[in-house]
């Protein structure tokens, strides 16, 4: 009668260890704060990415009036903007807009109204009497259906040996004019 009463003993103890551990297991495995609760998909944002993407401007006729180029572009689900990478905006023959641009990343709004430019931008005409006008600044926002182009950062305008520095820039492409706003500095050699 000691034998059965130690292996009931035994097998009660056993029990109660596999309880504990079945518990233990439990606790240390139940949902709570500490546990990140898996994304459904319909919560994650859904939006595209484009590689060496080319997007085309329209005139109210639907005619192509300019190319932007970017090596990589990419929506902003929550906002349908697109922020682009390495950036080139040309605009075609037809507009008779001989200006270039050039930078290394861009925004642009969902409705396509302006671009905005940052990172070593770049503005170059084609030759005019034989030289290029280059606009170099940090950041540059440009409107490109009315063919304006601004900024309100330092800019360098080299005009053949010549070198123009300002701050703030308005740049009216159409009409190859350009408008400095303030503390203009300038070395033109003769």
């Amino acid at each position: 009668m000691a034998v059965i009463m130690r292996a009931n003993i035994r097998n009660v103890l056993v029990l109660l260890a596999l309880c504990a551990a079945a518990g233990a297991s439990w606790f240390w495995n139940r949902p709570g704060e500490n546990v990140p609760q898996a994304v459904r998909p319909s919560e994650v944002p859904r939006g595209y990415y484009l590689r060496d993407a080319t997007l085309f401007g329209t005139d109210d006729d639907g005619r192509v009036i300019y190319e932007i180029r970017a090596g990589r572009a990419e929506e902003k689900p929550d906002t349908n903007d697109l922020s682009l990478e390495r950036v080139e905006v040309q605009y075609r023959p037809a507009t008779d807009v001989h200006w270039r641009l050039s930078a290394s990343t861009g925004e642009a709004p969902a409705d396509g109204s302006s671009l905005v430019l940052a990172g070593d931008v770049e503005l170059t005409s084609g030759p005019v009497d034989g030289e290029s006008t280059v606009i170099r600044t940090d950041r540059l926002q440009l409107d490109p259906q009315r063919y304006v182009a601004s900024s309100e950062e330092p800019i360098s305008v080299f005009v053949g040996e010549g070198r123009l520095d300002a701050v703030g820039i308005r740049a009216y492409l159409k009409d190859d004019r350009l408008e400095l706003e303030s503390e203009i500095h300038g070395n033109f050699v003769p």
